[in-house]
């Protein structure tokens, strides 16, 4: 009973839950007011600089910032973003490091720690580096998310952001773009395919844009990182890590279900798992675009031997360690399932707790954070809002095992959940 309680209280407290300590997270109103502040006046700075760009391409431009900007609000407003009297300053410690290191001025750099479940870190345009709190599940060691944030800093030093934005609003309103948009609209027949293509060609005329960018960023990156004597095969090895970070790591199969629910006269039934199949099924797999070289760090392996290519030393095999980092990546699994929680993705959070819950399915915090979350799809289900909080079946995205889950909570009988939670309940 005391794990539930905790549960309960872990937004607002440090709680012990078994022998794991779960990181205290702030949520107050004063934590939200004192970003959103400062991100206001971050922002105000920002608007007021758009160089020699038309007037035409300046509206543009204002309304990207502010479309972008009013999301960061958002983030800030729904809790997004972590405030805690540890973690926060060790992150900033690690980012001065850097800095200090290469002689950049550090006021103008700013780092938040985010309760995204993704692994990933990104670069604001504004001197604010934010890290993904799932991105501590594939890290191994500081040395890796030191490098993460030297990339980062890369970003923001060449200015990538800014550059990024004004380059794609010239394109988008240049001669040639005008022309052909013109032309389409003169066009009786087949305007959609012609737009299509040539949203395709300035899609990927932005991509390797990006790319480059990317290389850029892991270029001077790395020369930032080196100048803080780190080991530098922590570089390589957290790009090969980003590189499969979209590809799922395990999956709920229909004995899963069984070893984990089966109990107390409850049976899983294989119809739980039936869905009907769409009309337009076969139309899912395709793709329209390359989605792989759209993703958000393109072209690793390109990446990885570029740095490789650089190295001018013997690599090492020993990698800093840090009683901050081994705390947090301790806790990463069981924070990761709270921040889901915290976000209201009740049905991811489920998911990933189920997947390991399954290895090892007397672990009590597991347990109850699987009975959190299904009292809240319950109730969902009851408010019929349940599509909130639970993904929808997706065959172009979604892993077969995510669409079978997803086929579960759905379909299962409302008597039959009760009983599931039940038995979850201490």
């Amino acid at each position: 009973m005391k794990g539930i309680i905790c549960l309960l209280l872990f937004f607002n407290s440090l709680c012990s839950l078994g022998q794991i300590n779960i990181i205290s997270i702030d949520t107050s109103a004063a934590c939200r007011t004192t970003l959103h502040n400062e991100y206001k006046s971050k922002f105000q700075s920002l608007n007021t600089n758009m160089g020699t760009l038309t007037s035409s391409q300046q509206n543009i431009i204002k309304e990207i910032y502010n479309d972008v900007q009013n999301n960061f609000f958002d983030k800030i407003d729904s809790n997004n973003f972590i405030c805690d009297d540890k973690v926060n300053p060790y992150l900033q410690k690690l980012m001065y490091e850097v800095l200090e290191k290469n002689g950049v001025n550090k006021k103008d750099y700013r780092i938040l720690l985010s309760r995204n479940s993704t692994e990933n870190a990104y670069n604001t345009g504004d001197g604010t580096i934010v890290v993904h709190y799932g991105l501590f599940l594939s890290l191994d060691n500081e040395d890796e998310l030191v490098f993460v944030i030297s990339h980062e800093i890369g970003h923001q030093y060449l200015n990538h952001v800014k550059e990024g934005i004004e380059s794609y609003v010239k394109v988008t309103t240049s001669d040639e773009i005008k022309a052909k948009t013109k032309a389409i609209e003169r066009q009786k027949y087949g305007k959609a395919a012609k737009a299509n293509d040539l949203l395709k060609d300035i899609t990927y005329q932005n991509y390797n844009v990006r790319r480059k960018k990317e290389i850029e960023a892991d270029s001077l990156g790395f020369v930032f990182y080196k100048k803080t004597l780190r080991n530098p095969k922590a570089a390589i090895s957290v790009l090969e890590k980003l590189n499969v970070s979209d590809r799922e790591k395990d999956s709920l199969t229909i004995a899963d279900y069984k070893l984990i629910f089966e109990k107390n006269g409850f049976l899983v039934k294989q119809k739980y798992f039936e869905e009907e199949q769409s009309l337009f099924v076969k139309y899912d797999k395709d793709k329209g675009m390359d989605v792989d070289s759209l993703k958000s760090h393109p072209d690793c392996a390109t990446r990885i031997k570029l740095i490789k290519n650089n190295l001018d030393v013997k690599l090492s095999e020993n990698y800093s360690v840090s009683d901050n980092f081994s705390e947090i990546k301790k806790n990463s699994d069981y924070q990761n399932l709270l921040n889901l929680i915290a976000l209201q993705r009740y049905g991811i959070s489920l998911y990933e707790g189920l997947k390991l819950y399954k290895k090892d399915t007397q672990n009590e915090v597991l347990r109850n954070i699987i009975y959190l979350n299904l009292v809240k799809i319950r109730n969902s289900r009851e408010n019929h809002t349940i599509n909130r909080y639970v993904p929808r079946r997706d065959n172009l995205n979604n892993t077969s095992s995510l669409n079978r889950f997803i086929s579960f909570i759905n379909n299962i009988k409302t008597t039959d959940l009760e009983l599931i939670i039940n038995n979850f309940k201490s």
